[in-house]
């Protein structure tokens, strides 16, 4: 009994030394186990989880990081290279509020490891796109998850989102233009599109209950109207878009007759498009600003 509790222990023990021990395999594990050695001032543990060569060259990026939680928002792995927005505390230290910075990694000889230098750049000289971008990502997650819901409040932010863009500096919106203009070409093709595909509906189902079809005629309309803004592509034209797209939707999932299920499957996978465009946009837009 004893010799097999012994066995038992050592077992248990060996267990917690082996996970003791693991490293970090992902972007997001070291990133963690990277902040956390940031908030513990613990220099040696920097060195092994970022690109740091010495860590008597720690500097903490001339902040006091002690205790610090951060919160992490999306990862986009590019090969050998990785991004994870990473929210931490304001410098002044209101509480509850956030500033939002992007968490640089590499791939070393098969490791993850923080691309220190990168990473206390965008912390220490941020761009004055920062903070807007990290609106952009909040506002994109919101527009993506919502084109089959109301969205008042949503095109509300993006009327807001425009009278701020105008605030930022000539050459950070030349750097956007283009995203947005891509964006903006897509999504009116996407609304035509849609919009003549209401219309066939329309005409192929002259005897679907009344109801059914005033509420695609004024869909046809709306996204007529909006789609006309899109010629010159700016973020009170994309307001207004993601609202009329939004009601489309709305529309599309209180259609009665029978007669309109297929092309509700085929709308459905047209928002499906839309809404993986959008999201295309919005990381565009967040690049054009680094």
């Amino acid at each position: 009994m004893n010799n097999s509790w012994f066995k038992l222990a050592l077992l248990a023990l060996v267990v917690v030394v082996v996970a003791g021990c693991s490293k970090p395999e992902t972007p997001q594990e070291v990133a963690a186990e990277f902040w956390q050695a940031m908030a513990e001032n613990d220099a040696d543990a920097i060195a092994e989880l970022s690109t740091l060569a010495d860590p008597s060259d720690f500097d903490g990026y001339d902040r006091e990081w002690f205790d610090t939680v951060p919160d992490f928002g999306r990862v986009i792995i590019d090969e050998r290279e990785a991004t994870i927005v990473t929210r931490l505390p304001s410098e002044n230290g209101a509480s509850g509020e956030r500033r939002e910075v992007t968490t640089y990694l590499v791939e070393l000889n098969g490791d993850w490891l923080v691309d220190y230098d990168r990473t206390g750049e965008a912390i220490m000289n941020p761009s004055p796109f920062d903070g807007l971008v990290g609106e952009i990502n909040k506002l994109g997650e919101r527009l993506t998850a919502t084109f089959g819901q109301s969205s008042d409040d949503l095109a509300r932010e993006m009327d807001a989102m425009a009278r701020e863009f105008e605030a930022y500096s000539e050459q950070t919106r030349r750097r956007a233009e283009q995203a947005m203009e891509d964006y903006g070409r897509a999504l009116q093709g996407f609304m035509e599109e849609l919009e003549k595909s209401i219309e066939e509906a329309l005409q192929n189902n002259q005897q679907a209950p009344a109801r059914d079809r005033s509420a695609l005629q004024q869909t046809a309309a709306d996204l007529d109207q909006s789609s006309d803004r899109l010629d010159e592509p700016d973020f009170d034209a994309f307001a207004d878009s993601s609202r009329a797209l939004a009601e489309a939707g709305a529309r599309f999932s209180r259609l009665s007759d029978d007669a309109f299920k297929d092309y509700q499957r085929e709308w459905d996978a047209r928002l499906d498009e839309i809404r993986e465009r959008t999201r295309a946009f919005f990381e565009d837009l967040e690049g054009s600003g680094r």
